[in-house]
């Protein structure tokens, strides 16, 4: 019995470890606490002065946020150099944009599948922007999204279901890169 106990005690630990958790990425936790931090720091930024907190709809701003997380994280994880900054909720969008921008530049294009054109060509119906797209820019986003679901991978990125199913793909239609939920 009191063996039993203990194998509960331990699984119990084992979930606390991970209760407060928004994703983990490289080996590093990010709480819940932080991502609510940034949260907050963007309704005092941009929302509406007049409107009361408990009124907004806050789960567009936490993935948005956790997204963001993702990739500064694996920025500096992978050795990209750091964005000066206040260490705030604006610097993240700093990094989330020179890093995209740095991970895109060192994608190596690739031939696209039948099943990619396909789908790219059904998406472009509706996308302007996509529509517009060049076979070669269409190439340099399947390599981009190779190497993405790569990371993805190898710094085992995750999030919490809370989040809801999270993509960091720019065409998630035509080149998915699902972040995994634990």
């Amino acid at each position: 019995m009191a063996a039993a106990a203990a194998v509960g005690l331990l699984a119990l630990g084992a979930c606390g470890n991970e209760q407060g958790t928004a994703l983990f990425i490289g080996g590093e936790r990010i709480t819940e606490t932080t991502v609510d931090g940034y949260v907050d720091e963007s309704v005092e930024r941009w929302g509406d002065p007049d409107q009361e907190l408990y009124t907004y709809d806050l789960s567009g701003n936490r993935n948005s946020v956790v997204l963001i997380m993702i990739f500064s994280e694996l920025g500096h994880a992978v050795g990209l150099d750091p964005v000066p900054g206040d260490d705030g909720l604006q610097t993240l969008i700093n990094e989330y944009n020179t890093y995209t921008g740095e991970f895109f530049e060192q994608a190596e294009p690739r031939e696209l599948t039948q099943a990619e054109m396909e789908a790219a060509v059904a998406a472009a119906a509706t996308n302007e922007n996509l529509a517009n797209a060049s076979l070669e820019d269409l190439q340099q986003l399947a390599g981009y999204t190779d190497d993405l679901n790569e990371y993805v991978e190898e710094y085992d990125i995750s999030v919490n279901p809370r989040y809801g199913k999270l993509d960091l793909g720019p065409l998630p239609s035509v080149f998915p890169v699902e972040v995994p939920q634990r």
